[in-house]
């Protein structure tokens, strides 16, 4: 009898410590599989694309161009609303949610600050500088080269952006309500965007 209790001790004690052993060893492991997991899931940073947002521009010759910008999708949307009479807070859905109004030193200015744009003249493609931009807006006010430049102008935003210098003189010479702040979270998606750049209304 006295035998069979001390086997029987010796066997509660060997499982008691194998079983507590094996308890601790898969607690560790699990607890350093879980590290990893939760410090990736905070390191992660989130991204929230800002609202779209619709600028309407006042030109010079009476011409009016929304240019919406659609953050979800990554696109630009360049509308002719010229002849439009409709609604003040928005065009067929895209909103009118910032007014520019730019003259002809501004968008003098502005075409020179993107390095000049790329126009045809006599079936050859040239770089024009901004006064002669404006010149010949002055002497060509049709639809068909308005479409001309708008096109050229986005085409090198697509290739170089706009900088905070750039976004900077476009505020503080359009007489608008938009604000640098927000501009700010838009400079990451601008060349994408007028890369996918959509015409809308244009005579092409």
């Amino acid at each position: 009898m006295k035998k069979f209790f001390k086997i029987a001790l010796v066997t509660f004690l060997s499982a008691s410590i194998f079983f507590g052993c094996s308890y601790l060893y898969l607690q560790k492991s699990f607890e350093n599989a879980r590290k990893p997991a939760e410090n990736k899931q905070e390191n992660v940073p989130y991204y929230e694309a800002p609202e779209n947002c619709g600028l309407r521009f006042f030109l010079p010759g009476n011409k009016e161009i929304l240019i919406f910008l659609d953050f979800t999708e990554e696109m630009s949307y360049i509308i002719n609303i010229d002849k439009y009479n409709g609604s003040k807070y928005g065009y067929a859905g895209y909103s009118f949610d910032y007014e520019l109004n730019l003259d002809y030193s501004v968008l003098s200015e502005i075409f020179d600050r993107l390095g000049g744009i790329d126009l045809k003249s006599d079936g050859t493609e040239f770089r024009f500088t901004g006064v002669q931009v404006c010149d010949k807006l002055c002497t060509d006010n049709s639809d068909e080269f308005s479409y001309e430049v708008i096109r050229a102008v986005c085409k090198r935003i697509a290739e170089n952006g706009l900088s905070d210098d750039d976004f900077v003189f476009l505020l503080q010479n359009a007489d608008t309500k938009l604000t640098m702040p927000l501009c700010i979270y838009w400079r990451s998606y601008i060349k994408k965007m007028f890369a996918n750049a959509v015409f809308v209304n244009w005579v092409i």
